[in-house]
């Protein structure tokens, strides 16, 4: 009886950090092959435009992968834009405004792109890196970091100008969706530290309780 006592619970103390190496391998696993389930299996509009202009002037993949960069352009006649704001500010009832706007818009326009799910190569209010006959052009390189169903918000920060006073306004021109497909491989590349110390914390408990129990 004695010595089938010792093995009972060497046996027990090798199950548990088998278990809980199973549930810290699979589980990152299972989450990111669900999200990305669920994400192919809804339908989402590509570009969701919050102001009056053409998506066309928005570029972006059809399909991403999960860390794989990709390419986000914005082509925009801030010009037009800005033209069609000053005549609705203009014709707004008195005590009234359009999103907070009030005064002269400017064509010089800076945008932005953000997403928390997304590792982006220029952060915050960006100058157009070309402005050509009235169109601006912004370019970001930009990173999903996590599968499933994602979202990037495009902002634009105008300036204006009412008598000798001038403001500024951030308007959100656009929300981009994606479906971010799953990355396994590139998951354990980038993860393969946290997968090591996962094999080796029960390893050197179950190396530890052996010597334990043999004692």
């Amino acid at each position: 009886m004695r010595e089938t006592e010792p093995q009972s619970g060497l046996n027990f103390n090798f199950l548990v950090p088998v278990a809980m190496l199973a549930v810290l391998l699979l589980v990152p696993f299972s989450i990111n092959a669900l999200l990305h389930l669920m994400a192919s299996k809804k339908v989402m509009n590509p570009v969701v435009m919050k102001l009056p202009v053409d998506s066309s002037m928005i570029s972006i993949p059809s399909e991403v992968k999960q860390y794989e960069s990709f390419d986000v352009a914005l082509n925009l006649e801030t010009k037009r834009l800005a033209k069609f704001l000053n005549e609705l500010v203009s014709t707004a009832s008195e005590g009234t405004s359009i999103q907070g706007i009030t005064g002269m818009v400017s064509a010089n326009m800076k945008a932005e792109i953000d997403g928390a799910a997304f590792e982006i190569d220029k952060l915050g209010p960006q100058e157009p890196f070309s402005d050509y006959d009235g169109t601006a052009r912004w370019r970001w390189r930009v990173t999903p970091e996590s599968s499933g169903a994602q979202a990037l918000t495009i902002r634009l920060h105008l300036s204006t100008q009412h008598d000798a006073q001038f403001d500024s306004r951030v308007l959100e021109l656009a929300e981009t969706n994606f479906a971010v497909e799953g990355n396994a491989t590139e998951w354990m590349k980038r993860n393969i530290l946290w997968v090591v110390l996962a094999l080796l914390v029960p390893a050197g408990i179950f190396y530890t309780m052996r010597r334990r129990f043999a004692q």
